[in-house]
């Protein structure tokens, strides 16, 4: 593989490596995530505990692959710097969901921050569309799955 070739390779595998690494991060600062869900009052449709660390890394690898198609685009720089802020934002925000639900019991201010996440992960996916329809198809399962944990922190909140 030539250098030319083997840049985009490195730069894919960064993208993931790095938004990989912050759901890593966000549940060890969330702590035993696994024994603090084991003991929820759980809502109708919960999923047993041992679905959510794979879905997770599934979920964060195509993510980590949809900002590299958008950021390896030839397009508009400032539409690929609001989409690539609108990424960073939705990310933040994932990361502090786990840890204020988890870490801190705070299932309320959670649903907060994680109504916040949905709305980001929208406008995310509308700005991809703009740069590449197949970034914004690659963050539609993620959609669908905080839209499900939203669902989840709410009745939570109120069960718990």
């Amino acid at each position: 593989m030539t250098k030319n070739k083997l840049i985009p390779v490195l730069q894919l595998i960064l993208a993931i490596v790095v938004v990989e690494l912050v759901g890593f991060c966000s549940s060890l600062l969330a702590g035993d995530i696994a024994g603090k869900y084991a003991m929820l009052n759980k809502a109708p449709l919960s999923p047993p505990g041992s679905v959510f660390g794979p879905v997770w890394i599934v979920l964060y690898l195509l993510m980590g692959i949809a900002i590299f198609l958008v950021l390896r685009t030839n397009t508009d720089d400032r539409l690929k710097r609001s989409a690539t802020g609108l990424f960073v934002i939705q990310l933040l925000l994932n990361f502090l969901w786990s840890i204020l639900f988890f870490g801190g019991s705070s299932f309320w201010l959670a649903a907060i921050i994680i109504l916040l996440l949905d709305a980001a992960v929208i406008a995310c996916i509308v700005w991809f569309k703009k740069i590449s329809p197949l970034a914004a198809g690659l963050m539609v399962p993620y959609l669908l799955w905080i839209l499900f944990a939203t669902y989840l922190n709410i009745a939570f909140a109120i069960l718990n």
